[in-house]
Formats: structure tokens, sequence, C-alpha cells
């Protein structure tokens, strides 16, 4: 069954996915190093693992704990796989991650469009497609090697068969929405919260078709739960199972929700509002789309009537229903999973994404709503006129937000992590402090197998360095017992450590021999222990 579609409409949409891939390329053969750069080379390490021969899916390794194989609970590896799959044969680049994720992204837009064409019209699809497009949080996350793209495109691409199948009673749209929905969901465990939204357009679709049978509701129960199944054997099963069978003993996303931290230190700081205010203002969305999707908020959805719908295998014509408060749902499934999981949310400002589409659907009604409404008083025109501006009032201010977020804040690590694998042997352990305490990067660049410092499966935090010098010596020496060779720290770390760990620091001296120093990082060759003990020459 498919819905009438001017020829208009379609060379429009083929413009705007292009334009979109053309944004998400930007700086797509940038190291990672950007604002993400933990998150992104803790991805691009799993899929290293895989490429250099742990092929298999469900054991996604890292290399910053030690020479042992390191596997992670983490979500399923769908970006990270297909990307060493690529590098089979293309070759392992930065930019095949980075591709991999900007692929996805677009046809999540063209998702987005099937979607709010079949629960909205025509005009609110097109519109909904450009802003997802232009909106700068979009542009950036969506070319980070990141789960997250992929993750929000299948959910949008479960959401559209769903609504597809409401419509038509087909049942292969449904299997597809299952299948697709429980692989998005495994890919990113947040983009559960549109199932808030599904379960609002299941009971609007239905009820206002009055078709509300127990068969029918009997059918969607089986695929939710199947597909809910599946997520949570996943999760709960297997990735639980990893995290407790396997050093360095992490789950993913753990220790940053409410039941963690406990709702009074969330209150003590205001719920990190402004931080929230600093995310949104400063690049996610920026103020012109913030004050558009309020706006969307104000003016009511489309109506629920019933649009045409050509079937070409039967000669009649079937009006279809509608689901005019989606994404307002959409929004409020968001604003439920802020109020459990800002920490995670504020630290980690990428799983914002899952909202995204939400918010490019209700800003593209309100720019359908004030086209329309301008087009009433003046010349047909202004509502283009009026498109065009808002263009570029999204645009401007989003390309200076993300301009601080392309900025290489890691490129030391990177560029130590380069001298490293210059210096060292692939048999070589590595111990590393980048520019952010506990981030991988510099040992992703190495390519080689190592602990960041301090060594993870610690009680002490990972992202700062220990609190007194008995301590840092004690981890080391420990390190240095299991066979690491190589330590290298960037140049942002030296007075920090030789003012808080100058006796950690006399340490390293003492024991080590420095190999390389630049204006970014500092490498020194780990003199183990047995190299202190000369033996005696014969004399004989």
């Amino acid at each position: 069954m498919k819905l009438h579609r001017s020829s208009t409409a379609s060379y429009l949409l083929i413009a705007i996915l292009v334009i979109a891939a053309i944004l998400r390329l930007n700086h797509i053969n940038q190291p990672l190093s950007d604002a993400f750069s933990w998150r992104q080379s803790d991805t691009a390490i799993m899929a290293d693992n895989f490429y250099r021969g742990n092929w298999n899916i469900f054991y996604p390794g890292v290399s910053w704990n030690g020479p042992e194989p390191n596997y992670q609970g983490m979500e399923f590896q769908t970006v990270t796989y297909i990307s060493a799959l690529l590098y089979v044969i293309v070759g392992q680049h930065d930019w095949v991650g980075r591709s991999v994720a900007v692929a996805f992204s677009v046809w999540g837009i063209f998702a987005l469009y099937q979607l709010v064409r079949r629960v909205w019209d025509e005009k609110r699809a097109i519109a909904s497609a450009v802003v997802m497009t232009f909106l700068p949080g979009t542009i950036f996350i969506d070319r980070s090697f990141l789960p997250d793209p992929v993750m929000v495109s299948l959910v949008v691409t479960s959401f559209w068969l769903l609504s597809a199948y409401l419509q038509t009673e087909r049942l292969h749209y449904l299997f597809l929405a299952s299948v697709i929905a429980a692989w998005g969901f495994s890919t990113k465990l947040p983009g559960l919260i549109v199932g808030i939204p599904m379960l609002y357009t299941i009971f609007t679709i239905l009820g206002y078709r009055r078709r509300l049978q127990p068969k029918k509701l009997v059918t969607l129960s089986i695929a939710a739960l199947v597909t809910l199944a599946l997520v949570i054997a996943y999760y709960l099963l297997w990735a639980r199972h990893i995290s407790l069978t396997y050093p360095p003993y992490h789950i993913a996303a753990s220790g940053n929700w409410v039941w963690d931290a406990g709702l009074g230190q969330w209150l003590s700081h205001k719920y990190f509002l402004l931080d929230l205010t600093r995310i949104f203002q400063g690049w996610l969305w920026t103020s012109p789309v913030i004050a558009l999707v309020l706006l969307g908020l104000l003016f009511p959805p489309p109506r629920n009537e019933r649009d045409l719908e050509y079937m070409p295998d039967q000669p009649l014509v079937e009006l279809l229903p509608k689901a005019p408060w989606l994404f307002h749902w959409w929004l409020l499934a968001g604003l439920i999973f802020y109020i459990i999981g800002d920490q995670e949310l504020i630290h980690n400002p990428w799983n914002f994404h899952v909202i995204n589409p939400a918010a490019a659907a209700i800003a593209g009604h309100a720019l359908v709503a004030l086209a329309s409404l301008i087009a009433r008083f003046v010349n047909s025109y202004a509502p283009i006129a009026l498109i065009f501006v808002f263009l570029l009032s999204m645009f401007v201010p989003g390309q200076k937000g993300l301009s601080y977020m392309y900025y290489p804040y890691a490129d030391a690590g990177y560029k130590m992590g380069l001298a490293l694998r210059q210096k060292t042997q692939p048999s070589d352990l590595v111990v590393t402090i980048a520019d952010a305490i506990g981030e991988p990067i510099a040992i992703y660049y190495s390519q080689r197998r190592g602990w960041i410092f301090p060594p993870a499966g610690i009680k002490e935090p990972w992202n700062q360095l220990p609190g007194n010098d008995s301590k840092s010596i004690q981890l080391f020496e420990k390190l240095r017992a299991e066979g690491a060779t190589w330590f290298g720290f960037v140049n942002k770390h030296k007075k920090e450590l030789r003012q808080n760990l100058p006796k950690f620091m006399e340490y390293i001296e003492r024991i080590c021999k420095l190999e390389q120093e630049s204006s970014d990082f500092v490498i020194y060759r780990i003199i183990r222990p047995v190299e202190f003990v000369k033996p005696r020459k014969s004399l004989l």
C-alpha cells in the first residue's frame, strides 16, 4: 500500500538527503580527538579488537586493561562490527566508523520523513526532514563513531513500519518493525523510550478505526513481548554475564542513574539544569531551534483527518487514521528519561540524540503552521522566505557552536599514541595518561594493549589521578610487574603530577628511562625489575 507523493516532493527529499550527507561528511577524516574523543576511541578499540581476530560479535573487547582478553558488557556492536568488516576491504581508517554512522543517519532522516508523512502529512514530513538535516546536534553526533546514530535510525525505521502496519494491517510490516526495534534497542538501550509514543500510536490509530479487537491486541502484544525478550536476553542475561565474568568487570552506562547517586544529590545540583541549558543552547539545538520547538508545542498538531491512499491491488480508496500527538509523547518520554538519568545525559550528551527526531518533527510542524499563517496575509513567496531565514538562523549559530565540538581536545593523546606505535613492538604493553584521565585514545592509536592510568577495575574513580603518592606507586608497580614496558603522559598533566604526586614522579624517573619528550607528551621506557640485576662477568 503506497501513499501518493508528487514528483516535486520526491526530488526535494532526494536533495535534502544529499545535503544531509554533505553536512555530516564534514571533518570525516578527523582523528577521534574531538569533543566525544573518549567514547569514540573506546568504540574504535572494540572495532579494532574484532578486526584483529576476535570476530565473535557477542564478545566486545577492549585493549586498555592489560594483555589478556578484556570483554565488556556493552550494547550490541552494530557500528563496530560493520566497521571492522569494512576495515578488511578498505583498511583501518578513522573515516570508516564515521561513515557507517553517516550512512545510518541519512537513512534515519528518510525514515523520519516516512513516519511523519504517515502520522501527519506530506508538508510536515518534508519540513521535519529539513530540520533534522540542519539540526546542529544531529550533524555532529551523526558523524561520530558512536552507536547512537545507528540506534536512532533503527528505532525511527521501526516506528515508521509499526505505523504502516497499524494503518494497513499487513503483517510483514509488523514483523519488520519488531525485528528492527529489537536490533535498535539492543544497539543502544535508550532507544526504549520510544515505547511510550509507540503505545500512544497503537491505541490512537486502532481506536480511531474502532479496531481494538482482542485479536489485534494479542498480535501486537506478542510482537512486543518477543522484541522485549530479545533485548532483555541480550542486556540482562548476556551483557551482565560478560561484565561479571571478565575484567574490567564493567557494564555500559553504570553508575549515572538516580538510583545510584540518590535523588537528594541530584537536587543539590539543581538537576544539572545549567549544564542542560549550556548543551542545548550551545550546540545540540541552539536558541532558534529551542524557540521553534516551543512554538510547535503551542500550535495544535494536525487534526486527525484522513488522507487518501491508493491501493494498487484493489480498486478502492481507503482512509488512513493519524496519530497527531505522537511526537509530543516522544518528548514526554525524553523528559522521563532525563528525570531518571540526567547525570548520564549530561556527562554523555550524545544520549540526547534519541529525542532529536521528535524535536525536528515538532519544529517542522511549527514551520508549516507559521508558513500557512503568513500565506493568508501576504504573497506566496513570504513562506519560502520564512523557511530560508529560519534555516539560516539555525545553521549560522549552529556551526559556530559546532566549531567547539570539532576542536581536537585530545590531540596530544592522539599524537602520543602515534609516537608509541613507532617506538614499540606489537607485543609491548603501554601505560598512558591522555588529555582526560582514563581516556583510552593513546592506547587506541598506539595499536598496542596496555592500561590507562589509574588502571580500570580499582575502587577509586578511573577519571582522576590517585589521591596520594603511595597509592600511585603501588598501582604502577603492579602494572610493571604484569609486564608494562612503556609509560606516556600528555604535558597537560605534567604540572599536576609534579605538584600533587612528587614522590610518584621521582619513582617514575628512577625506574624509567626518558625516550621522547615533545611539546605535547612525554614517553618513558619502563625498566623491568630483572634489568636492575646485572649479572657479574665471568673471570674465566
